[in-house]
């Protein structure tokens, strides 16, 4: 594929603009099923793009996307593809920070990005989320299931928690696309837009 570094900071744009969706729902203070179920189905788009970020990080490494993901939508087969083949794509949580002084002085460096392993998700976290962002996008069985207001007051403050871990997953992250690592943060401090940079690895840190 052609121009991954644009393709892949596209996708990321369109993360964000969802993600600036919840937020706006979230400012509202409602807990109502109705936008309860609209952040539920914001939520499986960012997975799935999350997905298909994988495989653009896939593509460049391989030269090929697995087969049984050519074409898939589906988040979850696309990552039980990836876990399978041994295939480690997922975006690394991380943050831009001033160098120490030993950095300073060993790598002749001013800042480091530093990843944040308190913020990764694994495949199975995602298929976990996924999975349970279904349950929202189909209307409820009345012989199977409660009403609305009961459905939302037992589902919302997972639905919640777990946006606000896709949200810190993907707010500022490394990723690796065409053999070269890049930083990526959805909104630029100085100008809020979604931006990549690339990057250089010495020892073990990225700078």
């Amino acid at each position: 594929m052609e121009n991954i570094p644009d393709t892949y900071i596209d996708l990321m744009a369109i993360v964000r603009k969802r993600l600036d969706a919840i937020d706006k729902i979230k400012s509202l203070g409602e807990e109502n099923f109705y936008l309860s179920e609209i952040v539920a189905f914001h939520g499986r788009k960012i997975i799935e793009a999350i997905a298909f970020s994988c495989l653009l990080a896939v593509d460049n490494s391989l030269k090929s996307v697995p087969k049984e993901a050519e074409g898939q939508y589906n988040a979850e087969k696309i990552f039980r593809t990836l876990k399978k083949k041994g295939l480690n794509a997922l975006q690394n949580p991380s943050i831009i920070r001033q160098a120490s002084e030993e950095e300073k002085n060993q790598h002749n460096v001013n800042v480091v990005i530093e990843g944040i392993p308190a913020k990764c998700l694994t495949y199975d976290d995602l298929i976990s989320i996924y999975k349970k962002l279904h349950n929202w996008l189909h209307e409820l069985n009345p012989y199977t299931k409660k009403g609305h207001t009961e459905f939302n007051n037992i589902n919302h403050p997972q639905l919640w928690s777990d946006m606000s871990r896709l949200e810190s997953m993907m707010e500022c992250h490394t990723i690796t696309v065409r053999g070269i690592g890049f930083y990526c943060t959805l909104r630029d401090k100085d100008t809020g837009d979604t931006k990549m940079i690339a990057i250089s690895k010495t020892s073990n840190t990225l700078v």
